[in-house]
Formats: structure tokens, C-alpha cells, sequence
């Protein structure tokens, strides 16, 4: 049975299995990946935050379209090193705060800084962005491999001589 859908035509069943398995272990795998990048950091709260990541796959006709990890919010201000009286403002961590806290208003004129607070204590602990950068090109590869054909079948070339 193949199926066609918003993309072309579609893996046959078979195929979409396999296709669907392989992301799922990509996923897994990542998942992992990620827990150890957390487990390595030195910080209060790193259990609770390794506790927290999942990771989900939704579907579109019956293939895996989205890979999802969620994790509490408070991952990001690890990551970049903020929260709690620190701010970014042009790249950098400051101390301060926004006088505005909306979602937004992330800008200059929205910032009352603290200079006098002393030395920048917070710094940023990447724990997510390495990892992808080093996986997701193995998600490219299974993407490429299981499309590839598919692609070429439904994109055949009329040349005239």
C-alpha cells in the first residue's frame, strides 16, 4: 500500500515502519545524549531537569514529522546563564533586570541595569545546542535515506532530445 501525501508520495508501509522506528531511536538516543550533558554540568537543580526531559514524535499520515524534547523552563536560564538577577543584553550576561516583562521586550530601552551589583557571577552552560549540532545531522542522514527514492520516483525527468 503506498500512500501520497502533502509531500509527494509517501513510504509504503513497510518502509514507514522502518523509517518511524529509526527516528524513534534517534530520538531515544538523543534524549540520552541530553540527559548525560545535564548529569556532566555542576548546578542546583540539574536532577529536577534531567527528571523533566522527554521526548515526543507526532505524526502526519502515519509518518513521523516532528521530533519534540521538552524540559522544564528553567533549562534555558542554564543554558544561558540567566535568571535571578541576570540578564542578557547584546550577547552578554549582566546584572539587571527588564522594567517590562512581557514577551517581546527583550531590548535596550527596556532594561534597567544594575552596575553596582558587583562581578558577574552567572555563566552560561551549554547543554542542549552541542548535542544537537552533533546530532541532528545523523536525523538528516535518516531522513535522506528513507526519502531519497521515494523522491526520485515521483520526480522523473522527461528530457527532450
Amino acid at each position: 500500500m503506498i500512500l501520497t501525501g502533502r509531500y509527494g508520495r509517501m513510504l509504503d508501509t513497510r518502509q514507514t515502519e522502518q523509517y518511524n522506528q529509526e527516528v524513534i531511536q534517534w530520538g531515544y538516543r538523543t534524549r540520552n545524549l541530553l540527559k548525560a550533558s545535564i548529569s556532566s554540568l555542576s548546578m542546583k537543580g540539574k536532577g529536577e531537569l534531567a527528571r523533566s526531559l522527554q521526548m515526543k514524535t507526532k505524526k502526519d499520515t502515519g509518518e513521523i514529522d516532528r521530533v519534540i524534547f521538552a524540559f522544564h523552563r528553567h533549562g534555558v536560564f542554564f543554558h544561558k546563564g540567566v535568571g535571578r538577577g541576570y540578564i542578557i543584553l547584546q550577547g552578554r550576561v549582566i546584572r539587571g533586570r527588564r522594567l517590562e516583562s512581557r514577551h517581546g521586550s527583550n531590548t535596550p530601552e527596556n532594561i534597567l541595569q544594575h552596575a553596582e551589583a558587583g562581578p558577574i557571577l552567572r555563566r552560561p552552560k551549554p547543554w542542549f545546542r552541542p548535542v544537537f549540532e552533533r546530532e541532528v545531522p545523523r536525523l538528516a542522514d535518516i531522513v535522506t535515506r528513507a526519502k531519497a527514492d521515494a523522491i526520485l520516483d515521483e520526480n522523473t525527468f522527461n528530457l527532450r532530445t
